[in-house]
């Protein structure tokens, strides 16, 4: 069995959570969190380990190059190519290393 890796430093765009304060029938403020429909470009980093069959490994990385990681993500080749938006959301690498082992 192959292994390779994809990691780096990607840009996404999270949505912006809004602080506001509700008054409660008992006289209590309390604060709520509400996700508005702005969003904002974050750069965080993560990485791919994908390990199978050459081919799929090849097909993974190509597909890896426009779906980013939810951080550290560690998944056979074939099963990511099937569902890559469980393991993955749509963003841009900015710095990207591809390492075979």
């Amino acid at each position: 069995m192959k292994k390779i890796a994809v990691y780096g430093y990607y840009e996404i765009k999270v949505p912006v959570k809004q602080r506001y304060w509700i008054l409660r029938k008992d006289g209590v403020r309390q604060r709520y969190w509400k996700t508005t429909r702005q969003t904002r470009k974050v750069v965080q980093s993560g990485r791919y380990e994908f390990h199978g069959k050459g081919r799929d490994l090849y097909k993974a990385v190509v597909k890896a190059h426009r779906i980013v990681p939810k951080r550290f993500v560690d998944v056979e080749a074939d099963k990511f190519l099937k569902n890559p938006e469980k393991y993955g959301f749509e963003g841009s690498w900015i710095d990207k290393e591809v390492e075979s082992g």
